[in-house]
């Protein structure tokens, strides 16, 4: 068995369910990576892209090295070329001609793109950084394209762009719904915590999906809609649970605003 030469907590870069990895370090080597059993929000789970999908880290194509560019940008015309620097020289650079730009032209010259790989507290000082220091709100984030949607709607039904609940208490719930969403391949780690809750707690889970995906095999019921009519689904159950009286007076009073 090989001994680590130090162990590294970090978050999985993949997905957005943010599991804990412990890296097991050999000669800057990455050789075993374990999900720690006591962590939120994978409590010991990994999937197959987790605990395999490391490779990347010694990958030969990997730039380790900050690169300057030396030549001028002006698209396909005139092809980059780049030289190395140190980590302090590039640094010092993006900082002198950040802060002369804002200075010149001010901070609404300036744009700022985020990443999905980044944990929750990065993206956060690094907005703080592009609004604080240098005055523009010119921040921009992948997920605005492939989340805009689900922000919207969420924002709207519950009031927050974001779960309104954690990963861990979903086993607790008694009935799932999944639709538009293929959560055992996208996001292994949920599917486990709605698989378990079926398995051991029995719990009802419905998926409302045109496709038959892996969790329709732990489904109680399966809805096969025609593909787009997803807002209609909704509409007609909504329709009924009002029609019906179905709906919680309590909650509504509660939870709801201009219901």
């Amino acid at each position: 068995m090989i001994t680590p030469d130090r162990v590294v907590r970090t978050t999985c870069p993949y997905c957005g369910v943010g599991c804990q990895l412990n890296l097991n370090i050999k000669d800057e080597y990455i050789y075993a990576v374990e999900a720690p059993f006591d962590a939120a929000p994978n409590y010991g789970m990994l999937c197959v892209k987790g605990r395999f999908g490391t490779d990347y880290v010694k990958h030969p194509g990997r730039i380790k090295t900050p690169l300057i560019r030396v030549n001028g940008a002006d698209g396909r015309s005139n092809p980059p070329v780049w030289r190395e620097a140190s980590w302090d020289e590039a640094l010092d650079y993006v900082a002198d001609e950040l802060v002369r730009i804002a200075r010149e032209h001010s901070g609404d010259a300036i744009a700022s793109y985020a990443s999905a790989k980044a944990t929750n507290e990065d993206n956060y000082v690094f907005q703080k950084l592009m609004r604080a220091l240098l005055h523009t709100n010119n921040v921009d984030h992948c997920a605005r394209l492939c989340h805009a949607g689900s922000v919207t709607g969420l924002q709207l039904s519950l009031g927050s762009s974001a779960m309104s609940n954690s990963i861990a208490e979903m086993e607790n719930l008694d009935t799932f719904i999944v639709t538009g969403s293929n959560t055992a391949e996208t996001h292994p780690v949920i599917a486990n915590f709605l698989k378990r809750a079926v398995r051991e707690n029995g719990a009802t889970l419905i998926v409302i999906d045109p496709r038959q995906i892996e969790m329709t095999d732990f489904a109680t019921l399966w809805l096969r809609q025609h593909p787009g009519t997803d807002v209609a689904v909704f509409q007609a159950m909504a329709h009924v649970i009002v029609k019906e009286g179905l709906y919680d007076d309590d909650f509504i009073a509660e939870r709801t605003e201009g219901f």
